[in-house]
């Protein structure tokens, strides 16, 4: 990659990174721009229309969805700190438009466009040294949208094991749901909350000071049970590992508060 050439990227923030952890985005931001982007921040993009589009809400989600559509446009990159929802626009949108020639053309050149975090990093720009210190011990989860949906494995991981300061150690069954699945931990809460526990065992099994991964939705999840029973660990969303993040936790108050 040449440093001197600019990068045209649109950041997709997403609904929880905009009302929970706007400092996702803001280290998203500073990630991309460290690697020669020039990161621009629509602010008409709303939700992207997964959660309609989840319950069966057809006409609501492709409301949503054709102001996404309008909300980027032009021939540069999208990129987003969530799997999950790079997934909804790539996939979901063409299901959605199917019966609309048009639009789903639009919905298939935008969603060209569109990549997760890490994906864009590693594929796109070719960072194999994300220039990053983080200090601790850290493990990794495999959101489901990003790993079965965008089949990416491998970003991630690349970028966390060359991160000075980071002791990278896998856990059992990484890439298990931790039982969010949006709308599915509302209709399911037992369900949905016996996988997070299982989850929960796995990474604590690890030894590791914090988990982290590409989808705010899993990390929320996993840091409610996390922060329930005060387990020594903590979760963080793996653009602020890439942005330096906080230090390591101290003694008694790691697993409190929210990645």
């Amino acid at each position: 990659m040449d440093p001197r050439r600019s990068i045209p990227v649109s950041l997709f923030f997403t609904c929880l990174a905009d009302a929970f952890y706007p400092r996702t985005a803001f280290a998203a931001v500073e990630v991309l721009e460290r690697f020669g982007a020039t990161v621009r921040v629509p602010l008409s993009q709303t939700c992207c229309g997964q959660p309609a589009f989840n319950s069966g809400n057809r006409k609501e989600a492709r409301a949503m969805a054709r102001k996404f559509l309008l909300s980027f446009p032009g021939d540069g990159y999208i990129v987003s700190p969530s799997g999950s929802c790079a997934a909804m626009v790539k996939h979901g949108y063409p299901v959605l438009f199917r019966d609309e020639p048009r639009t789903l053309a639009l919905a298939h050149a935008v969603g060209e466009r569109v990549y997760e975090l890490s994906q864009f990093l590693v594929e796109v720009l070719g960072v194999t040294d994300p220039k990053s210190d983080f200090s601790g011990k850290v493990t990794y989860h495999d959101s489901c949208h990003l790993r079965r949906g965008l089949g990416v494995v491998e970003a991630p991981r690349t970028l966390l094991r060359a991160i000075r300061g980071v002791e990278f150690v896998e856990m059992e069954e990484s890439d298990r749901c931790c039982g969010f699945g949006g709308v599915f931990s509302l209709k399911y809460p037992q369900i949905s909350c016996r996988m997070t526990e299982h989850k929960v065992e796995r990474i604590v099994a690890t030894g590791a000071s914090w988990v982290t991964s590409g989808d705010l939705g899993c990390l929320m999840n996993i840091d409610g049970m996390i922060s329930r029973v005060g387990y020594p660990v903590k979760a963080i969303h793996l653009a602020e590992i890439l942005a330096g993040g906080p230090a390591e936790p101290a003694p008694g108050t790691a697993g409190k508060g929210t990645p």
